[in-house]
């Protein structure tokens, strides 16, 4: 069975267990050789702090690709989180093009409830539309998905409304996608989008807000998909390792910042070993 890389594109924060700082030990743990592209340096999350400091990377991205490139290295997976500005998803989506990898997956990582990241600006969302369009799966939040639909914004959706944002998001080109964090009269749930047809899983709601959850959900199930699993069993090892970090996280109040998904790590690993035996 092959072996397969992943290279994740998105920028690294120091402080707040998000974007590479999750990715790289998730996947890593998952036994997938993961390489990291990072297109800033920020010295914690942006939402530990309003004074953070940014070191911008976009220069350097184009330069390393091409250089990992003539290493020999195989783009298998090409997994993209934050890139923050129309430029560096235009610079991404050259990247695709160029080293043609065999899997895209796009975490647009733009917005939550409805409104874009700080710094984010409008232009970004129609960029981040077509770096969709060339993925084999991207993973909007609700935020995400509305935005790109062109369809307001609303805390609370029923599977009907879910429906017609999907089949809005089917009409722009994208094919294969899933929506997460959606809340319904019926709980929380997330929706398979594929080909036209929308599946739902159900998710276990515990209250709070527990920032850096669909990072480690989008890592988790990126590592599943490089072990070679089907979408659904990469899917259910991401939604119940994210469940278990965002549990562990709850009982410390204090933490205000990522998941504390290091201390659910084992459980990960014995998992995904499940998963590998059959």
């Amino acid at each position: 069975m092959k072996e397969n890389k992943v290279v994740t594109i998105q920028d690294f924060s120091s402080l707040g267990q998000c974007s590479i700082t999750a990715a790289l030990p998730i996947i890593s743990a998952m036994g997938v050789e993961t390489i990291a592209l990072p297109v800033a340096l920020l010295s914690a999350q942006t939402n530990c702090c309003d004074d953070y400091t940014l070191v911008d990377l976009k220069d350097n991205l184009l330069p390393a690709a091409k250089q990992l490139k003539t290493l020999g290295l195989e783009f298998d997976f090409i997994y993209t989180g934050y890139l923050g500005k129309s430029e560096i998803v235009k610079d991404v989506m050259t990247i695709c093009k160029t080293v043609t990898p065999s899997h895209i997956i796009v975490d647009p990582a733009m917005a939550e409830h409805g409104q874009l990241y700080s710094g984010i600006t409008p232009d970004y969302v129609d960029s981040i539309l077509e770096l969709c369009k060339l993925s084999e799966l991207a993973l909007p939040n609700v935020s995400e998905a509305c935005m790109m639909a062109d369809t307001p914004y609303l805390e609370i959706l029923s599977k009907s409304q879910v429906n017609t944002i999907a089949q809005k998001l089917f009409e722009k080109g994208i094919r294969r996608f899933i929506i997460t964090g959606i809340k319904t009269p019926e709980g929380m749930k997330l929706a398979l989008c594929d080909n036209g047809k929308v599946i739902f899983y159900d998710l276990k709601e515990i209250k709070g807000q527990f920032f850096g959850s669909g990072d480690v959900f989008a890592s988790t199930l990126v590592g599943g998909l490089a072990n070679n699993l089907d979408l659904d069993s990469a899917l259910r090892i991401a939604i119940d390792f994210t469940t278990k970090s965002i549990e562990i996280t709850s009982k410390d109040p204090a933490h205000n910042y990522g998941l504390k998904f290091e201390k659910a790590m084992p459980y990960l690993v014995e998992q995904i070993e499940m998963y590998r035996k059959g």
